[in-house]
């Protein structure tokens, strides 16, 4: 019996079939989920919530898609899980920025860096201001987010010496994440106010005598 040569179609199905198989993802739970979340980070980013495609979650992350469903079994878990690990990765960033400094300076820090990490962030921008899909998934979301940044700002906000009472702090930090996402929302006509230093003049005048 004659050997196909690479010339033959017995050899060319057989190379394609070689070359179309699938590798077989090796890396850890740990990765493939870090994986998945970046990929979907990416996707919701890019085209948005309802147009965000599973198949290319998949694709991007690595893995097949019945490897991403075990982990999320839908798409409002996996934003949730996507949004989750957004909000760890910019309170770090603020946290590190706010670090050694008195509770007052640490909040106009913390409110100009929020308000950067929101602005500048393709995905928090979409999440947080622009998206209106993510209402259509789950209208908790921006509140969720409220709450969670609230917590966090707060608890950085103790550690860096307030004294005041825990609820007040809450409240007084609440209205700080607020408005934040407002003035995002519906930025000053005069583009100037948007300015870091500007950002930062406004919250040491009117936002860090709240804080004691």
């Amino acid at each position: 019996m004659k050997t196909p040569t690479s010339d033959t179609p017995a050899a060319n199905t057989r190379a394609k079939a070689k070359g179309t198989r699938k590798v077989r993802n090796t890396a850890s739970p740990a990765d493939q989920e870090a994986a998945i979340l970046a990929a979907a980070g990416a996707e919701f980013a890019s085209v948005g919530v309802r147009r965000a495609n599973v198949d290319e979650v998949a694709a991007r992350a690595g893995v097949s898609r019945s490897t991403l469903y075990r982990r999320f079994p839908n798409k409002e878990a996996l934003l949730y899980a996507v949004a989750n690990d957004a909000y760890e990765r910019g309170m770090k960033k603020l946290e590190e920025a706010v670090r050694g400094l008195g509770p007052r300076e640490a909040l106009v820090e913390a409110f100009a860096v929020g308000a950067e990490l929101v602005k500048n962030d393709p995905l928090l921008s979409r999440m947080v201001l622009t998206d209106a899909e993510v209402k259509s998934i789950t209208s908790k979301m921006t509140s969720l987010f409220i709450d969670m940044v609230t917590d966090r700002v707060a608890a950085t906000l103790r550690e860096e010496g307030a004294q005041m009472p825990v609820e007040d702090l809450l409240e007084a930090v609440e209205i700080h994440v607020r408005l934040v996402i407002s003035l995002l929302e519906t930025p000053p006509s005069d583009p100037e106010r948007n300015e870091p230093h500007r950002v930062r003049e406004f919250a040491a005048k009117f936002l860090a005598p709240m804080i004691w």
